[in-house]
């Protein structure tokens, strides 16, 4: 055997015997056919022959630990040995490390070749980070790619595309399509100046406040919004799975009966905007309905709140004659059995799922997540601390109040108002007298209040709070999270010392915001490079275009600026226009009567929400703007200034929703040592509820309900709860849809899990770290979080998993 590279100085006899059955055991060969003239303990080390090296490709390999016990001198202070003496927990630990430096050693004649000063322990430190960084590159790009793919609306003139900021006409549409050809290139590529060639709408506006010339406006405020972050998907990340490397599924089509249920959910929230939250709940919930401080309900508070649940009720049974909620689907929707349930198909809603999302308690509990109301109730978990609605942060308080936002006032429900938004303009007057009461704030307390709290919220906001909770609390880790008294490790290992910097406070409010920065590219990507889906204001343009003869724009006939303009679209001429008419007739059109049509409605249920929708856009501009010469059936938004300036498909808040959840559950323990759930409220004892602000002429005057939960409410359904409140609160202000809410909340979650993958490689085996996470819903795993080892498939669906301590991932 061929002399080969020096890998350690100074072996003692008992290191060279050692190692001789360290490779033994590692390779599956025999001891004595290593060449015993080339392991000379009294010289200058160990040297592996060249044969052996070529022989066994040695490389970064990820096998199980050796059934080997063994103790290396002190003198013994080569990289290997080094490393040896940190024990392997597992594939990724120091025998995958080693095995690169070995293979690394192929191009060297001696330690020096590596690093100067061999001996040096900062330098081996250098190097051992440098190799788990490595590996940490391996597990996130290990992986053949997965292509995520839109569905097939992406075609000019774009009507089922994201078009927000561009110039359009007066009938809605873009004045030049091609200009959107320049936004696809720009949104395809990393580099920043394609984007550049956008061309954004900076003309003038048609009304007053679009061109900031009304008395809220601000001096020097830009009257025009930009596109936000439309490349930050093409921005590579350190930790964690490339934002590029977790697909979603199509959003859905245009014409398929599940984007008729979305948009008629979605028209429904915003007629209910006012109804209190305390409704949306079972009969008895309801009925056993108390205030939190004592005492009964007055018979006024009694009788808004039950006057509110009959409109629950008859909201129900409209949305229930939805076909995609029978399970009547076309050939547009899709086929895939798990995303078919977890969006809904063929289950009518209830009292205890109405705009419900995944992963809750099944059964009767609160509309509103306990995370949204309670504060914190200190190590007692006392219910009149939690009845405060105060969290503790640090010395400080934070208060679950909000502000209130005028009760009663939608926007854009006029189509002068609509096409400006539509164009860009800047009409949002924050925090101004005509969009909230000035100085009031109140517990959430109806969809409204929900819409206004993810309004303004910092991202993270909602799932800092529920940590705060947690810790303040003193709910128990993981079992497999060291240094706390309840894991599983020894006691000479957890004895001594208390979490803070590891495992502790700070190391989980740090990730909180960590894991929502990394989850905010990778939806980036999503919306504006794959899907670029329309908002749900222009699904509901589209309706109203369709339902007003293709005169969307029929208000403006006698507006002088308009003169000539406005006409029903063109048909059969080739135009743009004519285009846009026919793509609707073929899908939108299905859903509902147009004027002359014979032919009963393919969604009655949407046409008659719709109905609903058209009086009450009628009553809101008789009220707060002007009376329209024609009904509309614009969708009433809860936002002056309607969707923000990017696309609805994923969706920021719930992809970061799920990110930061899915975190909360890897940290805390989701169930008890007995594998019964943790809870978050006890069985028999009771749940926040927020009162009726109905029941008072004054908006913020309302106070906490109490309802005793007989079967308690886990800590796991709340939390996947918060998920939903949040994500869907954003349906509720009418800038998104239910796709938008789940497939995006399960792309966060795979980005945590991921994230949560490579950290492992930096602790010490010994600390033997992993951390079991219940999934949202059941699921297959992309494959971005199936590199290494893993006995996982993609086609596995699992409904919980492990974070090994090698970063490795089991079904749990």
């Amino acid at each position: 055997m061929a002399h080969g590279a020096e890998v350690a100085r100074h072996t003692s006899g008992k290191d060279v015997a050692f190692l001789t059955q360290l490779f033994s055991v590692r390779t599956g060969m025999l001891a004595a056919e290593l060449d015993p003239s080339h392991m000379r303990s009294d010289l200058s080390g160990l040297v592996i022959g060249s044969e052996f090296r070529q022989a066994h490709n040695l490389r970064l390999v990820r096998p199980s630990r050796p059934n080997f016990q063994g103790e290396i001198s002190q003198n013994f202070i080569s990289l290997l040995t080094l490393i040896w003496r940190f024990p392997d927990a597992g594939p990724t630990g120091c025998w995958g490390r080693m095995w690169r430096y070995v293979s690394h050693l192929r191009r060297v004649t001696s330690m020096e070749d590596i690093m100067p000063n061999p001996t040096d322990p900062l330098n081996i430190r250098n190097l051992l980070a440098e190799e788990i960084r490595k590996d940490a590159a391996a597990l996130s790009t290990g992986y053949p790619p997965e292509k995520s793919v839109p569905n097939s609306n992406q075609t000019k003139p774009y009507i089922f595309n994201f078009t927000k900021g561009f110039e359009h006409g007066i009938n809605g549409l873009m004045v030049d399509p091609h200009e959107y050809d320049d936004f696809i290139d720009g949104t395809d590529s990393h580099d920043p100046l394609p984007f550049s060639r956008a061309n954004a709408f900076r003309g003038e506006h048609h009304t007053a406040r679009a061109e900031g010339k009304d008395p809220e406006a601000m001096p020097g405020m830009d009257r025009h919004r930009e596109w936000e972050s439309p490349t930050a998907g093409h921005a590579f990340v350190l930790e964690g799975p490339d934002p590029q490397a977790i697909p979603m599924p199509p959003a859905p089509e245009a014409g398929s009966t599940e984007l008729a249920a979305e948009i008629a959910e979605v028209y429904q929230m915003a007629l209910a905007r006012d109804w209190c939250l305390a409704a949306f709940m079972p009969k008895d919930l309801v009925h056993n309905l108390k205030p939190a401080s004592g005492g009964k309900l007055s018979s006024k508070e009694k009788d808004a709140i039950h006057a509110c649940h009959d409109k629950v009720k008859h909201a129900i049974k409209t949305l229930s004659d939805l076909r995609w909620f029978k399970g009547e689907t076309n050939k547009l929707d899709i086929g895939d059995p798990l995303q078919r349930a977890r969006r809904r198909c063929g289950h009518a809603p209830t009292l205890s799922t109405l705009f419900r999302g995944k992963g809750e308690d099944a059964g009767p509990t609160p509309f509103l997540s306990q995370f949204m109301v309670m504060g914190s109730g200190g190590a007692k978990r006392d219910f009149t601390a939690r009845a405060t609605g105060k969290i503790a942060f640090g010395a400080q308080q934070i208060d679950q109040k909000v502000n209130i936002a005028i009760p009663g006032k939608d926007y854009m429900t006029t189509w002068i108002d609509y096409v400006d938004v539509l164009n860009g303009a800047n009409v949002r007057r924050k925090n101004a007298p005509s969009e909230i009461l000035q100085g009031k704030t109140r517990p959430i307390a109806t969809i409204r209040d929900m819409a206004t709290y993810v309004h303004d919220d910092a991202l993270y906001q909602a799932y800092l709070n529920a940590a705060l909770i947690l810790l303040d609390e003193g709910f128990a880790t993981d079992r497999g999270i060291p240094y706390h008294k309840h894991s599983e490790q020894a006691d000479p290992i957890k004895a001594n010392r208390e979490p803070f910097a590891l495992f502790g406070g700070p190391h989980l409010l740090t990730l909180v915001t960590e894991v929502s920065s990394r989850a905010l590219k990778a939806v980036r990507y999503q919306k504006f490079t794959v899907h670029r889906r329309h908002r749900p204001e222009h699904t509901a343009a589209l309706l109203h275009t369709v339902l007003s003869g293709y005169e969307p724009h029929r208000d403006l006939k006698n507006d002088k600026r308009f003169k000539g303009q406005v006409k029903p679209y063109a048909q059969g001429d080739g135009s743009f226009e004519a285009t846009a008419r026919r793509q609707l007739g073929n899908t939108i059109a299905h859903y509902v009567d147009s004027p002359g049509a014979s032919t009963t409605p393919g969604e009655p249920a949407l046409y008659a929400i719709l109905e609903e929708v058209r009086k009450h856009n009628a009553d809101q501009n008789k009220k707060h703007y002007a009376p329209q010469p024609h009904h509309n059936w614009l969708l009433p938004m809860a936002f002056a200034e309607g969707s923000p300036m990017h696309p609805a498909y994923g969706a920021g808040h719930a992809t970061v929703a799920g990110a930061c959840v899915t975190l909360l559950k890897a940290f805390f323990a989701m169930t008890n040592d007995d594998g019964t759930p943790v809870k978050l409220v006890e069985d028999r004892e009771h749940a926040l509820v927020p009162g009726c602000p109905a029941q008072s002429k004054t908006p913020e005057d309302v106070r906490l309900l109490a309802v005793q939960m007989d079967n308690g409410l886990t800590l796991e359904g709340e939390l996947n709860k918060l998920i939903w409140n949040i994500s869907n609160a954003r349906n509720m202000g009418g800038v998104h849809f239910y796709t938008d809410y789940i497939e995006s909340a399960l792309l966060g979650e795979a980005i945590t899990i991921g994230i949560l993958r490579e950290q492992m490689l930096c602790y010490h085996p010994n600390e033997a770290v992993s951390m079991t996470v219940p999934l949202i819903v059941p699921r297959k795993l992309p494959a971005a979080l199936l590199s290494g080892p893993t006995n996982l498939t993609p086609h596995d669906i699992v409904s919980a998993v492990v974070i090994n301590s090698d970063g490795s991932l089991s079904a749990a």
